[in-house]
């Protein structure tokens, strides 16, 4: 029997939980057997760069898959393309190390090393980009969910056995797990999916149509990933790489807030391309608006947790020595209001309109994140890690007001509108018994607003229970 939307999204949810848990645990373990410097060459040669790689080896790919009507027909193009870009990609580090290594103050005494973690990770990722982007299309949420989040998990698990079986871990071992942690998982997948994949391994050149559709997905979707991994680069270029290790711990605690978004951004595009009516889509019972404002609610939640525990989260994770990191963590905390907003409403624009008249947005798009690719060097430069905290919160709120003005619809806006005053009576409410709230461990406190926020979102009505009883 076919499940509800809402039944997928918590399944989501779930997944990028354990996904999400399983990638800060091990980063915990490494954290707390390695220095920082260690640390921070780990993360960014199997993370940073690979994800700021995986913009050009898997491009629209993964958003043009996602199209439920049309996006199955490329997948051939699509596993072909990222194959082979992300093998060019490879070689070209792989000549010019010297210099790409200097760049990022990286060691050449162990470039070797750094080379096939980073080149192992943009390879089997790429794949595996692709492959979740035709399961999302076909609407396979489970089967994608699951994908998703072996890699974390399969990361951890031999984290653990390694330090079972050697009671320690060092440098080595650490990085080479963090990176074959997703080849693994790209065998595992081509085994068991083999039918699905192969399947629909058609070598089809994408049209004019469907490849601006995707192109527009991508480069609409850039802020919410891109302008991180950028900032991460940056960071290590003008402050080091230990700042970057810095940063990238402040960014792992502030990825709780994710739920709310990646889960928004999954469901909306299949969604909106199989939807005739947007109408039924926002506004009936148990479908797309209400998943997505429940979403906001419990980002709101999340948001207000980091804003009053911002430094025994950092803690409780990374120990003493990242303290450091809890410092602006608010600042960019509260840049998720924004950005959680305007990717909604340019998701659904992008599904339901002409591209003549989103045009102009994909344009803005382009130029605002050229624009912050310069503002975060120079803000860095100038005030530091707050500067890049800054900026890019500031470039969130900026890109939702460019988005609403140049929107044909803003319709997908207003469902944020519906009932919000009911929303802020509940997080008010939460936020003045949260501050009087003296539990002996913060955790306790944690659960308590966390609770007490969820009975308020349906006791004042902003949310209807019966949103919980379609998921059974």
């Amino acid at each position: 029997m076919k499940k509800s939307l809402p039944f997928y999204t918590l399944f989501f949810i779930f997944s990028l939980a354990v996904m999400k848990l399983s990638g800060v645990i091990s980063k915990i373990l490494v954290a707390r057997y390695i220095t920082p410097y260690e640390y921070g060459m780990i993360t960014l040669t199997t993370i940073s760069l690979p994800a700021m790689f995986f913009y050009f080896t898997n491009f629209c790919l993964h958003d043009l898959l996602s199209n439920s009507k049309k996006g199955r027909n490329y997948f051939g193009f699509a596993f072909t393309y990222s194959l082979v870009v992300s093998l060019i990609f490879g070689l070209f580090v792989f000549v010019l190390y010297k210099p790409f290594f200097n760049f990022l103050n990286l060691p050449l005494s162990n470039w070797g090393l750094l080379y096939l973690a980073f080149f192992v990770v943009l390879v089997s990722g790429s794949i595996l980009n692709v492959i979740t982007g035709l399961f999302r299309g076909l609407k396979l949420y489970s089967s994608t969910s699951i994908i998703a989040s072996l890699p974390a998990i399969l990361k951890l698990l031999l984290l653990i056995a390694l330090l079972i079986l050697l009671k320690n871990l060092d440098f080595t071992r650490a990085i080479l797990v963090f990176s074959f942690s997703s080849l693994i998982t790209l065998m595992f997948v081509l085994t068991f999916h083999h039918k699905t994949i192969f399947g629909n391994l058609k070598l089809i050149r994408p049209d004019r149509e469907i490849l601006y559709f995707g192109s527009s997905i991508y480069l609409l979707g850039l802020f919410g990933g891109m302008s991180q991994t950028i900032s991460k680069v940056v960071v290590s270029h003008d402050l080091g790489v230990v700042w970057q290790g810095y940063f990238d711990a402040s960014l792992t605690v502030i990825s709780v807030l994710s739920f709310a978004f990646a889960s928004m951004s999954f469901i909306s595009i299949p969604e909106a391309t199989s939807s005739a009516s947007r109408e039924e889509l926002l506004y009936e019972s148990g479908r797309l608006g209400d998943v997505v404002r429940a979403l906001f609610a419990f980002l709101i939640l999340g948001i207000m947790l980091l804003c009053i525990y911002p430094s025994q989260f950092v803690e409780l994770l990374f120990g003493k020595d990242y303290a450091v990191s809890s410092r602006f963590l608010p600042i960019l905390a509260i840049g998720y209001v924004f950005l959680y907003i305007q990717q909604f409403v340019a998701y659904l624009n992008v599904s339901y309109q002409k591209p003549s008249e989103y045009r102009s947005l994909v344009i803005a798009t382009v130029i605002c994140l050229l624009f912050l690719v310069v503002s975060v060097h120079n803000f860095t430069i100038l005030m530091g890690i707050l500067g890049t905290y800054s900026v890019l919160t500031s470039f969130y709120f900026v890109y939702l007001l460019v988005t609403l003005k140049l929107s044909k619809d803003v319709s997908p806006a207003l469902i944020f509108v519906k009932k919000i005053h009911r929303l802020a009576i509940a997080t008010v409410i939460t936020g003045v018994i949260g501050h009087f709230a003296l539990f002996s461990n913060f955790v306790y406190d944690v659960l308590f607003i966390s609770t007490i926020f969820t009975l308020l979102i349906f006791a004042t009505g902003y949310l209807k229970i019966d949103l919980v009883k379609s998921i059974f």
